[in-house]
């Protein structure tokens, strides 16, 4: 059964949402628990608050345990006998709106960063890893560096884990609808190396598969030893890694000082800054991939595009690990 929110049918359970958490070091996931029995229907239902009795009357049981594994979670406050969903819910009246608003900036960020992304692209074929492009530019700076430069200008909150936050820190929203097919960026980890991984629904599972095996984990414990991969330094001596700093500056800037930033932040509801902050960069960085893409400035390799890949090894990347 669907409910019609600002003219769209949705789903009464944010477990079928788009769910979304910004939280670096978390033991658990918040995805989860709101997976769990009825959990998502719950919250749905006390988004703009509710007490047992009014679920009860909608076919809704909430137990003490449930409610007390809610609450350790941070996904519900409890004033008196009324329960609130403690993190934002965005719906289509909300993102109808809002998402032509984000591609349209997403296509004036477009000149800003350019010369970066182009100096990428540049030295990428200097290296002899011409087809990487995409790869660095999303996986390193849109959705990587961005997060650190946000967190480094306050505009993020803080993911570490605390007495009163044991299992996750940081942010957590539902977003309908959900956005699909969007790429994404996932890490692993070895004695040398992080590989990092610029999935799509369609590799994703292969990515994975790659980074646990034999080939994978030497790939990450003597990342110099092949040639197939670009190899980063994450310092200012690395061409690929001060251009894609230039990038992840430029867009945390704007959203911190732009008018039309700050219009698009003052269009979520019941959020604080800091969660607008990473909703709205959320649904910029696939806008912003999207819009360099359309500016012939990157091209996604094949299997983000849907298409048969003979190789996965362009949408990977080797990221050193600092050092002292």
């Amino acid at each position: 059964m669907t409910r019609s929110i600002g003219g769209r049918d949705v789903p009464p359970d944010l477990a079928q949402w788009g769910l979304h958490a910004f939280a670096l070091g978390a033991r658990s996931t918040p995805q989860a628990v709101v997976a769990m029995d009825d959990n998502g229907v719950l919250l749905y239902r006390a988004r703009h608050g509710v007490t047992l009795d009014q679920l009860a009357a909608q076919g809704v049981t909430a137990s003490q345990s449930q409610l007390a594994l809610l609450r350790a979670y941070g996904l519900i406050a409890i004033d008196g006998d009324r329960i609130g969903t403690a993190f934002p819910v965005v719906g289509p009246e909300v993102l109808g709106p809002l998402r032509p608003r984000v591609r349209r900036f997403a296509a004036d960020l477009v000149p800003r960063i350019s010369g970066e992304v182009a100096a990428i692209a540049a030295e990428l074929r200097r290296r002899g890893h011409a087809g990487h492009d995409y790869t660095v530019v999303f996986g390193h700076a849109v959705d990587g560096l961005l997060w650190d430069r946000l967190r480094e200008l306050g505009m993020s909150p803080s993911t570490e884990l605390s007495i009163d936050r044991p299992y996750w820190n940081g942010a957590f929203w539902a977003l309908y609808p959900p956005i699909r097919g969007a790429a994404g960026v996932n890490e692993d980890a070895g004695a040398e190396a992080a590989l990092v991984m610029v999935w799509s629904d369609a590799t994703g599972e292969a990515l994975w598969d790659l980074a646990r095996s034999e080939a994978g984990r030497a790939l990450m414990d003597d990342p110099t030893g092949q040639t197939d991969i670009p190899v980063l330094a994450p310092h200012d001596g690395d061409a690929l890694h001060r251009h894609s700093m230039g990038i992840a500056d430029t867009i945390a800037r704007v959203l911190g000082s732009d008018p039309q930033a700050r219009a698009l932040l003052d269009a979520i509801p019941d959020a604080t800054p800091q969660e607008s902050t990473l909703i709205v960069a959320h649904e910029l960085i696939w806008e912003l991939m999207e819009a360099l893409v359309a500016a012939d400035l990157l091209q996604p390799p094949p299997g983000l595009r849907g298409q048969a890949a003979e190789s996965l090894t362009e949408q990977l990347l080797l990221r050193l690990h600092p050092r002292d």
